[in-house]
């Protein structure tokens, strides 16, 4: 597994740097914990302030694209969509409450 930065852009407003990555491996497309453990790797950020946004393979190619954000401090991490952080595990799905039923009407 191989991984090039093709791209640094850094995000002043949200307190983040933006990385686009090109990933090429040998067989099946890597876990997102490997991927985010290679970009740790690669950019000597913290795990647990790495978010990654996106990562798309191409069918039939051993190549994927992938966008991560580095984000300075825990706290800004919240204009981060909530799914993507569930998705690394740095945070909790919510829970839904079900919906209480209206009594039938006779």
């Amino acid at each position: 597994m191989e991984l090039k930065i093709t791209n640094k852009k850094e995000n002043k407003a949200l307190a983040r740097d933006e990385y686009f990555c090109e990933l090429s491996f040998d067989k099946a497309m890597p876990s997102r914990k490997t991927m985010r453990e290679a970009i740790c790797a690669a950019t000597g950020a913290i795990p647990e302030l790495l978010v990654i946004v996106s990562a798309k393979g191409a069918y039939g190619t051993n190549k994927a694209g992938i966008v991560a954000h580095v984000y300075k401090d825990k706290a800004k991490m919240s204009a981060e969509r909530h799914y993507l952080l569930v998705r690394d595990g740095l945070a909790e799905k919510k829970k839904k409450e079900p919906k209480k039923k209206a009594p039938a009407k006779k």
